[in-house]
């Protein structure tokens, strides 16, 4: 009998130690969840990353297509962001795959990548591909391109870094644009 409550306390004391840990990350993860998207979306941004001004996405991104928000790793002066775009394009979540494809014979000089995928239920498409980096002749621009219907429109969500910079921050990039809830 002792045995066997000793053997129960032990058991308690080791597993208790783990749960508050689980749940202290999902609370953690819960609390630093940025709102997107005007508020349709959130995404659990890696540490470090700050909203890029309107001036800098301007400047960054000139053409008019630019994404409504990104944000940024400021010590990497602009070589590593997220960006999102919640267009007015309508797109049902089975036109996912074939939208990706178009997308995909549009770089397919690049050698893309499509990967369908399932974040919190929803079906979404991503390509990866690296591009030419304008500023780098050597170098290039590792980008994941993720496409997501939200209330029946197209949402692009992105990821890119300079090739030199994509071991240091690819996956947290990757992870948290799997993290995102609509």
């Amino acid at each position: 009998m002792k045995c066997r409550m000793l053997l129960s306390a032990l058991i308690v004391c080791c597993t208790l130690p783990l749960t508050a840990c689980d749940g202290k990350n999902e609370r953690s993860s819960e609390a630093n969840r940025t709102q997107i998207a005007d508020g349709k979306a959130s995404i659990v941004l890696p540490e470090g990353y700050i909203k890029m001004s309107d001036e800098l996405l301007a400047q960054k991104y000139p053409d008019a297509n630019r994404p409504k928000e990104a944000w940024y790793v400021e010590k990497e002066n602009g070589k590593v962001t997220i960006a999102f775009n919640m267009t007015k394009n309508p797109i049902k979540e089975s036109q996912l795959p074939e939208f990706a494809e178009v997308m995909k014979n549009n770089l397919v000089t690049f050698s893309p990548e499509v990967i369908s995928v399932a974040i919190n239920g929803k079906k979404i498409q991503r390509i990866q591909v690296t591009t030419p980096d304008a500023a780098n002749p050597n170098g290039g621009i590792y980008n994941i391109m993720q496409f997501a219907s939200v209330d029946g429109k197209l949402m692009i969500a992105t990821f890119n870094t300079t090739t030199e910079l994509k071991d240091k921050y690819g996956s947290a990039g990757l992870e948290s644009l799997s993290s995102i809830q609509y």
